[in-house]
Order: C-alpha cells, then sequence, then structure tokens
C-alpha cells in the first residue's frame, strides 16, 4: 500500500515526482509479472486529506491491513523522492526503514531521532522527550529510536502487533515518532538509510542533504545575510537558547 497525506495543495513539483515514481512502479509491476520473478510486488494507491495528519495515516494504515498488505509504504506530499525508492528500501529488510530527509525549517535537521523515558520520583510521573541525532551515519544503513515519516516503508506485520491506535498517544510529539516508540516496545526495529536521498520541498528551495550541510556551517550573522530576515526568528532562538545554557 503506497499512502500519501494529503495537504490538499500538493505542489506541482511533488505531483510530478509522484507520478513518475508511480509509472516507474507499475512498469517494474508488469516487467516482473511477465519475467515471473519471486518476490514480485503488486502495489495499491491510498490517499486521504490531511485534516489531521495522525487520522490520515491510521486510515491508510486500516487499508493496507484490510487489503492483505505486506507493506505499507507512506511518501509525503511535499517529499521528492528517487523513482525506485520502495524497492531499495524493501531490499533492506527492515521492519521499519525511512530515507534521509531534512527538516523543512531550519535549522535543517536530519529526521532520525533518540528518545528518552523515565518515571521522576520527585513528581511522581512518567516522562519522556526525543531529540534529532547530531551526527548521524553518512551513507550507512543504521538503527535509530525513530525516524520521520516522509518516505518510509513499514512491515504491516508491526501493525498487527500493536493495538489501535497506532498513531496517536500521549508522547507529546510527531505521529512518526509515536509509531516508532510503540513499535520498538513491540519488539521491532527502526532503521535510516543515508545511502538514500530525499529533497524536501521549501519555497523557494528544497532541502537536501548538501543544502542542509551548508545551512548548519554558516554563523547566525552569515545566515541573516545570506536568507535575511526569515531567518530571524531561528536565530534569535538560538541566541536565547545559548544564555539559558550559560
Amino acid at each position: 500500500m503506497v499512502g500519501i497525506p494529503l495537504k490538499g495543495h500538493t505542489p506541482p513539483k511533488s505531483y510530478h515526482d509522484r507520478m513518475v515514481m508511480w509509472q516507474h512502479m507499475g512498469g517494474r509491476e508488469a516487467e516482473d509479472f511477465y519475467q515471473k520473478k519471486s518476490p514480485r510486488y503488486v502495489f495499491a494507491l491510498g490517499a486521504v486529506g490531511e485534516i489531521l495528519v495522525s487520522y490520515a495515516r491510521e486510515r491508510i494504515a486500516e487499508a493496507a491491513l484490510e487489503h492483505g498488505c505486506e507493506y505499507l509504504f507512506f511518501v509525503d506530499d511535499d517529499m521528492m523522492v528517487p523513482v525506485d525508492l520502495f524497492y531499495k528500501l524493501v531490499a533492506n529488510g527492515k521492519d521499519i526503514c525511512a530515507a534521509l530527509a531534512f527538516t523543512r525549517n531550519p535549522d535543517h535537521k536530519a529526521v532520525c531521532y533518540e528518545t528518552k523515558e523515565g518515571f521522576d520520583q520527585s513528581s511522581g510521573s512518567q516522562y519522556g522527550f526525543t531529540k534529532f541525532v547530531e551526527n548521524y551515519p553518512k551513507d550507512q544503513l543504521f538503527e535509530c529510536d525513530a525516524v520521520g515519516f516522509g518516505a518510509v516503508l513499514i512491515r504491516t506485520e508491526v501493525l498487527k502487533k500493536i493495538p489501535q491506535p497506532w498513531f496517536f498517544g500521549m508522547e507529546r510529539t510527531g505521529e512518526d515518532i509515536t509509531l516508532c516508540i510503540k513499535a520498538r516496545k513491540a519488539g521491532f526495529s527502526v532503521w535510516m538509510d543515508s545511502r538514500i536521498k530525499l529533497g524536501h520541498l521549501s519555497d523557494p528551495i528544497i532541502v537536501t542533504e548538501e543544502y542542509a550541510h551548508k545551512w548548519q556551517g554558516l554563523s547566525p550573522e552569515e545566515r541573516e545575510k545570506q536568507y535575511g530576515k526569515f531567518t530571524k526568528y531561528a536565530t534569535e532562538t538560538q541566541e536565547l537558547f545559548n544564555k539559558c545554557r550559560s
């Protein structure tokens, strides 16, 4: 099941990107059928309006199980992906596996995460937090606590072992991290393949690994000079954080 949570204003670039990907997958499906290849994959497309992204993913996941699909392949409608992305991810043979993508907004972090959970004796309550993996392994397949779902392949076996809802929870974080936390607690593993590079549509640029690293290498003053007032908020926030830390 190829699942696309729709924002209602899919950019032309990514719409074209999806159509080219879909054409490639359809061609491979037909070619593998006539050549009697095994394993052979047959695809269905599910798209749900993103009134609430968690709800959209939940409905698409339900459809994947109803159709007896082996995999759920999410691709967001603001991502630029290679046409053979599915085949690259499925070759890794992992429970949950995402390709390398970066946040749309500065500081353009790679969407792979560390998660921490525990119990605070003083308050008598559970706590949990998530942080970006700053120095992710370059051009490698590596295991992590959670990944962003801009483009991710999930075995439906994961969904079968976890009670619904899959993408809603009390972790106070995104629906993608929520599922990863639940999956790991159920004994599944989460991986990112940084050999596979995605682009995240922003305005007017596309955030790729090269662009993200260029941005991260600039000083706050260089960012303001090059990108103007729209980066000022991020810069002031970083300055405030530095003051608090000192």
